[in-house]
């Protein structure tokens, strides 16, 4: 439980998590890079943060690594009540 906290102690990696709610399917991250105005290697890293904590999951097709929320509907319920909290 740890590591969920610790992934959702970022403005960003919330930002990121977000837009991924909005897809149904796998996206690419680089698709994502500009949410955020980081680093390719930034934003990785966030993404591999969102990962440990087993908020999504990733492939890699090719070159491209992609990723979805692993359980969008407690994904939401989560950032919705993190929100009420604030």
């Amino acid at each position: 439980m740890q590591e969920l906290f610790k992934a959702l102690g970022s403005e960003h990696r919330i930002t990121l998590l977000e837009a991924l709610l909005k897809e149904d399917d796998y996206i690419c991250i680089c698709e994502l890079e500009d949410l955020i105005d980081r680093d390719r290697s930034v934003v990785y890293r966030h993404f591999k943060k969102l990962e440990e904590a087993n908020l999504i999951k990733t492939r890699r097709k090719g070159k491209r690594l992609e990723c979805k929320v692993k359980h969008p509907d407690k994904t939401k319920k989560l950032l919705e009540t993190a929100k009420k909290l604030e």
